[in-house]
């Protein structure tokens, strides 16, 4: 049976310090989509009146138990069309799902590594090891709305710390027809102005945060100018070893950005919108960046590190107890920060309260 952990209201003083039977029961109500009654309550200090669902990412949501399919089909590349005739829902619906849950699972992934970082400072063996690099994909229209794509991942776990999109300047052959496209796209919005550096910067920033007493940091990138000053600046107080591999040499297994190339590999592949000559692209920046945060937070909690292998990133390097599902992703809502239900929990437990 469900019992309110706090009062949702974050102005009643039972939010922060709840005290035992702050509430009232309330009866219960019943909907078409749950086969249960959803019990309802009254906070004695404030007299907000709430209900189960009040906790619940789907509150409100019309055919909730649609939310894991949905997550699951658009992290198997499936664009927006397909995924709706499979679940049966339309277009528009379905991409309101999605981006409501995928936001759900971004807070998520960032209060479990907001608690890694607390719980394990150091990391497993006090060494912060990163993978790091960037790769393109485009808005719209190929030829006058391109992205950069900053990838870091920890190097031997593959653990998402970030992916970040950002737009660059159009660049390559500069056909007539090119530039005359570029110019109507400037005319009508402004220079395109080129944000690979801060996208960079807020991805190490993120691998910086997630250990932040690891004092040795061994970077490995390829040799853009750009990497080192950036570095540099991230890692500031810590020992940086970066080692910077040629970005021409073959993308083998021999190759030591193999981690890195592998990950980008697998984003083009698992998500529709990032591949080459695609219908599927992304009309809008915004949009990609919430689904590569959906997709970080799958790759961290939910897949397996490898199909050998029978745990997921978080758990190898001891950062998480059990696998999730994509039924946790879009289960309790996170934007409580580590007053936030943890999905680790079978009854009710804060993010904040997780051990490790």
């Amino acid at each position: 049976m469900f019992t309110p952990p706090r009062c949702p209201n974050r102005d009643c003083s039972q939010f922060t310090n709840p005290s035992p039977g702050f509430y009232t029961h309330k009866g219960a109500y019943r909907v078409l989509c749950r086969p249960h009654p959803i019990p309802r309550f009254q906070c004695n200090a404030c007299g907000r009146g709430f209900s189960r669902q009040t906790f619940r990412s789907d509150y409100r949501d019309h055919k909730p138990y649609l939310n894991a399919a949905v997550l699951e089909h658009l992290c198997d590349g499936l664009g927006f069309r397909k995924t709706a005739r499979k679940v049966g829902l339309t277009r528009r619906c379905l991409e309101l799902k999605a981006r409501k849950h995928s936001r759900t699972a971004a807070l998520l992934d960032d209060n479990l590594k907001e608690r890694i970082a607390v719980c394990q400072p150091k990391g497993p063996d006090g060494v912060l090891r990163v993978h790091f690099d960037e790769f393109e994909t485009y808005e719209t229209r190929r030829n006058t709305r391109p992205i950069t794509i900053a990838v870091a991942i920890e190097s031997t776990t593959r653990l998402h710390f970030a992916a970040v999109a950002a737009p660059i300047r159009p660049r390559g052959k500069m056909t007539e027809s090119r530039r005359a496209a570029i110019e109507r796209e400037e005319a009508l919005y402004g220079p395109r102005r080129n944000r690979s550096r801060a996208a960079c910067r807020i991805a190490l920033g993120k691998a910086a945060k997630l250990q932040p007493e690891a004092r040795l940091v061994l970077l490995y990138t390829d040799e853009k100018t750009t990497y080192p000053k950036i570095a540099k600046r991230v890692f500031e107080g810590r020992t940086l070893v970066h080692s910077q591999t040629p970005s021409v040499l073959p993308r083998t297994v021999k190759n030591p950005l193999f981690p890195v190339n592998h990950e980008e590999a697998c984003l083009r592949d698992w998500m529709g919108r990032l591949r080459r000559e695609s219908w599927l692209v992304s009309k809008k920046r915004k949009y990609l960046g919430l689904h590569l945060r959906l997709w970080s937070a799958w790759r961290n909690w939910v897949k397996v590190r490898f199909n050998r292998d029978k745990e997921t990133p978080a758990q190898i390097r001891g950062s998480a107890p059990m696998q999730l599902t994509f039924g946790d992703l879009a289960g309790w809502r996170q934007d409580w920060s580590q007053r936030s239900p943890s999905p680790f929990a079978k009854g009710w437990q804060a993010v904040g309260e997780l051990t490790l």
